[in-house]
């Protein structure tokens, strides 16, 4: 009745397949809305009366080590390249960075 007033306003005969587009749309948004409330619920923290008890804590030396090896770093010297070096590092990573790793790369591809 209301789809047959619907499809008449418009001109057109009713369809079957239309109709149920819409309930096929409308379910997938009540589903999307429903996974979507069960994926919130764990973004929460809970309240000071619902959270756990702390676990008593020990001295884990591997913990304070990592902690300490960013001090360590400001001791170290800074790593400077000399001219020499600098000059045979280029001539050996620019044809390699620019010819060789690209024709490596698009050889895999064409093979691949």
């Amino acid at each position: 009745s209301f789809l047959l007033a619907c499809s008449a306003s418009l001109g057109r005969p009713p369809t079957f397949f239309g109709a149920m587009a819409r309930n096929t749309g409308r379910l997938l948004a009540a589903a999307g809305v429903c996974m979507a409330l069960l994926l919130v619920g764990p973004c929460f923290v809970p309240g000071p009366l619902a959270a756990p008890a702390p676990e008593v804590v020990t001295f884990n030396p591997a913990l304070a080590a990592s902690a300490a090896l960013p001090v360590l770093t400001m001791l170290a010297e800074d790593a400077e390249a000399k001219y020499g070096d600098s000059r045979r590092w280029s001539a050996v990573l620019v044809p390699l960075t620019t010819l060789v790793i690209p024709a490596v790369a698009m050889g895999i591809f064409t093979i691949y």
